[in-house]
């Protein structure tokens, strides 16, 4: 299935981008370069966190973007290694930046707190942060919490792997980014589910009826199942 323009593909249940597999949802890389074209309208250096196999980071080279890409396990040379719950930084990822950018990955660290402190000290004063996780406030997940008393992509079965391991609801990541430094804080939201078949056809059913009870999703991109920050370093 073919969902942009001919180079990101799904296969197999993996998404892919020119050849680098895609560890989020449908469209949340697409609307993250669209909030970092929106953040860097001139371009600039972006510090990558969580990189995963590279997919974005080609996406954002691709549109003229200075990029660093980093991740705890890179599978490509060309990816820096990056501890996130305890950081080493070397001369290539220590910066400045002009963005850091982490894209469906604080739900995998165990201290998102001190991660935030850690990627606003890459950045000088008025430099800008891009961050998202997972949307627990959508009303797919909300009614997940209600039925299973977990959010969607969260739970026993996600603990171990992809490893999901800290929930942060919109207030909660919003006040872990202004506690970190960072201001003019915008709170959006992007992404849609992967469902199939018959799965895809009982999650409209499940849409449809939300809505007639007033649990409406609001989304600035696709059905808005992640939730994406931005915000200016102090």
């Amino acid at each position: 299935m073919t969902v942009d323009e001919g180079s990101t593909h799904r296969t197999a249940a993996v998404w892919s981008y020119q050849g680098h597999g895609v560890h989020a949802a449908p469209g949340v890389h697409e609307y993250a370069l669209d909030l970092v074209r929106q953040q860097l309208p001139e371009g600039g250096r972006i510090l990558e966190v969580g990189a995963g196999c590279g997919a974005l980071a080609c996406r954002l080279r691709e549109a003229g973007f200075d990029v660093v890409p980093t991740d705890l396990d890179p599978p490509h040379d060309w990816i820096h290694r990056l501890d996130l719950d305890d950081p080493q930084w070397t001369g290539e990822t220590r910066g400045p930046f002009d963005m850091v950018l982490c894209v469906e990955t604080l739900e995998h660290v165990e201290n998102p707190r001190k991660v935030l402190r850690s990627m606003r000290s890459l950045l000088q004063p008025g430099g800008k942060l891009l961050v998202s996780t997972p949307n627990v406030g959508h009303p797919h997940s909300r009614l997940k919490m209600f039925l299973r008393g977990a959010p969607f992509i969260f739970g026993p079965g996600h603990y171990y792997q992809p490893g999901h391991i800290s929930i942060l609801p919109d207030w909660l990541l919003v006040e872990h980014v202004r506690t970190a430094g960072f201001e003019d804080i915008t709170v959006t939201s992007g992404g849609s589910t992967w469902f199939v078949g018959a799965r895809r056809v009982a999650h409209r059913v499940e849409t449809a009826l939300l809505w007639a009870i007033g649990l409406r999703p609001r989304a600035q991109s696709g059905e808005g199942i992640c939730t994406f920050v931005t915000a200016v370093a102090v």
